[in-house]
């Protein structure tokens, strides 16, 4: 989108928080979300973009206040405080914070909201709704995952430095954080492929580090049965991603329109056997 695209949506929509992150992230000019932080800087969705560019660890640690305080059932900022805490030694906060996010149902980094908002920025610059949907999904920033991913190997470590010390109790319990955490990302409907493989890499490293004859569960597995369906559910997903070469340009544009509602309400995995149903691999499941 050129600046006078991205003003005239701006325009349209009276610059409020959506179409200035939406802006930003179309832009990476962090003007755009400056001017959101000093209009609007109790919307979740802004400190959550705020947190990841900020200029010291003070003020990242202002944003991710605010992000607590304007979404309070929202595990996320508990789990990036956290990470901050590992990363400057201090191991009791970072539990405390861990703890307070595994109290809580709500995992969101309000992924379809700027997802909508970039597909609405994309149309009134003239795209189709098929190259909207298209551009918005395949340019969707996860500034998260990373530190998450960071989080789980921190967690893993700090599981390690327990053991060493012979304190086998929280041993287990930052391991067992750790898997809730990768069981976080479950292929949900409107989930990137890419969230629901860092969420495997995550509990599987934390299972890696365990008897593997322990039982896991109440349905009679062991963590070695847990980690081969991790293994077997990773390769599969990787299998569908890569049958994704050239599909669209094989697919109409209302199937690619399609193709991208249906991941919202549906999911990856099922989406992807839909579109191949059609345009792919007929011997795919459907």
């Amino acid at each position: 989108m050129s600046t006078e695209q991205i003003d005239t949506y701006l325009t349209q929509n009276r610059r409020n928080a959506e179409s200035l992150l939406a802006a930003f992230r179309a832009s990476s000019d962090t003007t755009y979300l400056k001017e959101a932080e000093e209009k609007f800087p109790n919307d979740p969705r802004v400190a959550y973009a705020a947190i990841f560019k900020c200029d010291s660890p003070e003020e990242r640690n202002q944003w991710l206040e605010r992000l607590k305080q304007s979404d309070p059932g929202n595990a996320l900022p508990n789990y990036f405080a956290a990470l901050d805490a590992l990363k400057s030694g201090q191991m009791d906060r970072a539990v405390q914070e861990i703890t307070a996010a595994s109290g809580k149902q709500q995992f969101q980094d309000y992924s379809m909201d700027f997802l909508q908002n970039a597909e609405d920025a994309y149309r009134s610059a003239g795209y189709s709704d098929a190259d909207a949907k298209s551009i918005a999904a395949t340019e969707l920033l996860l500034p998260d995952l990373k530190e998450l991913r960071d989080l789980g190997r921190q967690m893993v470590s700090l599981a390690n430095s327990y053991r060493q010390s012979g304190d086998s109790a929280s041993a287990d319990a930052a391991l067992q954080m750790n898997i809730a955490l990768g069981q976080r990302f479950g292929g949900y409907p409107g989930e990137p492929l890419v969230d629901r493989l860092v969420g495997i890499a995550i509990e599987h490293d934390a299972l890696a580090t365990m008897d593997p004859t322990t039982p896991y569960g109440t349905s009679g597995q062991t963590v070695q049965d847990r980690l081969n369906q991790l293994n077997s559910t990773r390769e599969s997903l990787k299998s569908l991603a890569q049958q994704e070469t050239g599909l669209f340009q094989r697919m109409t544009d209302q199937d690619v329109a399609s193709f991208w509602d249906r991941w919202r309400t549906f999911g990856y995995e099922p989406t992807m056997r839909w579109a191949l149903g059609k345009y792919g691999n007929q011997s795919v499941n459907q």
